[in-house]
């Protein structure tokens, strides 16, 4: 008798590759010429200081920033193409922000399904059937009928990651989706993000969690004023980091009172 495989089918995913990116707010550049590719299936860390264009590259990625120069392709689509259908191009896009932004007069549930009946013209039926299955992925299908204002910190955030996997994206963007949470909770949110990296999910994380980057990111991206200033395998970079800028962040990070 064959055996059946019982692994779960891992998602489709996209690339990305960005060449020199350059993105200004007036007079300040804030990224000064990024180039930096992820592979279909790998998982890259943003480190470094707040203000350093980390999320300024995670918004121009999927065009909530619109680059003054460089090209970005995410699968085959070219984000920053004038004449890319957005749409489409979001639709394999999920982003998870700081904040959860989860609608407060819908139920969990209803948060889920609102995009994909929306936007993939979804039955009813078959939208709460995939809403409560990734809600089960990350532990909360048994609260699907509360509001976001009866959950915790870390309790939103996990809906937010299950509301962006309603639409079965290509490439998962984080945005720092710990930093407003309590300690207590952060653990729970990161085993969900690496539940997903396993399951062989495309992800650009900003983080400042660097056991988290340290642990389940493929390579480390370091960024310090809008250039990359060292990137490589996740535990080269964060352990044993070559460049003296990379070395004296992740000193303060890690050692935060300098002993």
């Amino acid at each position: 008798m064959t055996q059946q495989n019982t692994q779960p089918e891992a998602p489709a995913a996209s690339g990305v590759t960005i060449t020199g990116l350059h993105k200004s707010y007036g007079d300040n550049e804030v990224l000064k010429g990024i180039d930096i590719t992820v592979a279909p299936g790998e998982v890259v860390c943003l480190i470094g200081a707040s203000g350093s264009g980390k999320s300024t590259l995670l918004r121009c990625v999927n065009r909530l920033e619109d680059p003054n120069a460089g090209t970005i392709m995410v699968g085959e689509f070219e984000a920053t193409d004038p004449d890319v259908d957005l749409d489409a191009m979001r639709r394999q896009i999920g982003m998870v922000f700081q904040q959860f932004n989860l609608f407060p007069h819908l139920s969990v549930l209803e948060n889920c399904t609102v995009t994909p009946r929306k936007v993939l013209k979804q039955s009813k039926e078959a939208a709460e059937a995939e809403a409560l299955a990734q809600l089960d992925k990350v532990g909360l299908k048994h609260l699907a009928d509360r509001k976001p204002d009866q959950l915790s910190g870390g309790q939103q955030q996990r809906v937010a990651i299950a509301r962006a996997l309603t639409m079965k994206p290509q490439l998962m963007l984080f945005d720092e989706p710990t930093s407003a949470l309590d300690p207590e909770t952060v653990g729970d949110v990161l085993a969900s993000m690496r539940q997903l990296a396993e399951a062989g999910m495309t992800m650009i994380v900003v983080t400042h969690e660097m056991g988290f980057a340290r642990e389940v990111a493929d390579r480390v991206v370091f960024m310090d004023q809008g250039v990359v200033v060292e990137e490589g395998p996740a535990e080269q970079v964060i352990s044993n980091p070559s460049q003296p800028r990379t070395q004296d962040f992740l000193r303060r990070v890690l050692n935060p009172l300098g002993e």
